[in-house]
């Protein structure tokens, strides 16, 4: 059943949190109108695999996230190639790119976020990582490329580093921090990655930023902090997402780097909630705001907001779980530790270990290397160990 006042919902974004909100909203009974809008061409897909399988091996194509008809079937109203530019919280109208005025009883902001392309960096032809267009022009560059430089040792640096290698390119991957990855895995396990991309024959130069790129006799001449320069032919960026958000400040939403809401994906105005990437939520179970930009969280966010949006209950508080794919590894996340006591490493090497991270004794995070059983058991140790959480909390509050 609906809530009464409820007739229309509007969802604004492509991704997994939007398609997860708009079919939840069905599989909740929600008889009313649904309509997506997405600035992409093309209705959602996977985002996981374009620095992935689609980038190393060309396939298996865009897989969307939806089989054909299967939003027409749900009587969704899908609306791509048109950005939302203009929100009226007060009036319950988003206005989108061509004009078109959409009026809403709920409102869904599911509107991800853009690549980060600082304008030092921004030579014509440097490429980035993020939507389904970006992938045809960086498997050309990769192709003919004799020499690449990617910008940014984070997880889609790591892969486009390694669908780079396994294309026969030279690759220089330029990283900030002392060793990759530093702020969410710490310096030992982010040396172990470092020490896996220098046995796949990569230049890692760590600790020095880059400072400038420019174009230089047919490919590219990259300036780094220490004075040094690599020459190369081809350029990709990946040093984070910004949510797309600027286009709601008139609105006078409540944002802090993203849009900030409460556990059940409401936010500053009435009537209007938020989910993935574009959304800072507010966790019980770690007593602070989080923002996760991945793909699972996302989609659990998304079906989440379906139920805020109903009234129905809906505290999101997931267990945060990621992977990446580099050269013959498999990395695997889960949990929260932004910060730790200690990290407990294990394993034979660079390319097969367990890292465990503890927060006052208590298990908070693992991050490991090619070791997917042991992964999926101290998973569900983590996910254990917070309904026992969970419990306790209700008990407390019944007392």
């Amino acid at each position: 059943m609906s809530h009464p006042e409820v007739r229309r919902i509007v969802v604004v974004g492509g991704g997994p949190a939007a398609h997860r909100c708009v079919t939840e909203l069905r599989k909740l009974g929600f008889a009313g109108s649904v309509t997506m809008v997405s600035a992409e061409p093309v209705p959602p897909y996977d985002r996981t695999l374009l620095s992935k399988d689609n980038l190393a091996d060309g396939g298996p194509g865009i897989v969307a996230m939806a089989a054909p008809g299967t939003y027409e079937s749900l009587d969704i109203s899908v609306l791509v190639g048109r950005a939302a530019v203009t929100l009226d919280g007060r009036e319950r109208i988003v206005r989108l790119s061509d004009g078109t005025l959409l009026e809403y009883d709920r409102l869904v902001l599911a509107v991800g976020g853009a690549p980060i392309l600082p304008r030092a960096l921004a030579a014509p032809g440097v490429l980035t990582m993020r939507r389904a267009e970006d992938v045809a022009p960086a498997r050309d560059a990769l192709e003919r490329s004799r020499h690449v430089v990617v910008i940014g040792g984070g997880f889609i640096g790591g892969e486009i580093a390694a669908a780079a290698t396994a294309f026969g390119c030279g690759v220089s991957l330029v990283e900030a921090c002392d060793v990759p990855l530093r702020s969410v895995l710490g310096p030992e396990v982010g040396s172990l990655v470092a020490d896996l991309h220098r046995a796949k024959g990569v230049d890692l130069r760590c600790g020095v930023p880059a400072q400038s790129v420019t174009e230089d006799a047919g490919g590219y001449r990259v300036v780094l902090g220490d004075g040094s320069e690599l020459r190369c032919d081809s350029v990709v960026v990946g040093v984070g997402m910004r949510p797309s958000t600027e286009w709601l400040r008139p609105s006078g939403i409540e944002m802090d780097g993203a849009i900030r809401t409460d556990a059940e994906c409401r936010t500053s105005l009435p009537g209007v909630f938020a989910a993935g990437d574009c959304a800072r939520w507010w966790s019980t179970r770690y007593g602070a705001y989080c923002h996760v930009e991945h793909w699972d969280t996302a989609g659990k966010h998304g079906a989440a907001a379906a139920r805020a949006a109903l009234g129905r209950p809906a505290r999101f508080d997931p267990i945060p779980f990621f992977w990446s794919d580099q050269y013959d590894v498999k990395y695997q996340w889960a949990g929260h530790a932004p910060t730790w006591d200690a990290v407990e490493i294990s394993g034979s090497g660079a390319a097969e270990f367990t890292a465990r991270y503890r927060v006052g004794g208590r298990l908070a995070g693992v991050f490991v290397a090619n070791r997917p059983k042991e992964f999926g058991r101290l998973r569900r140790d983590l996910v254990d160990a917070a309904k026992r959480s969970e419990k306790d909390d209700k008990e407390v509050v019944a007392l």
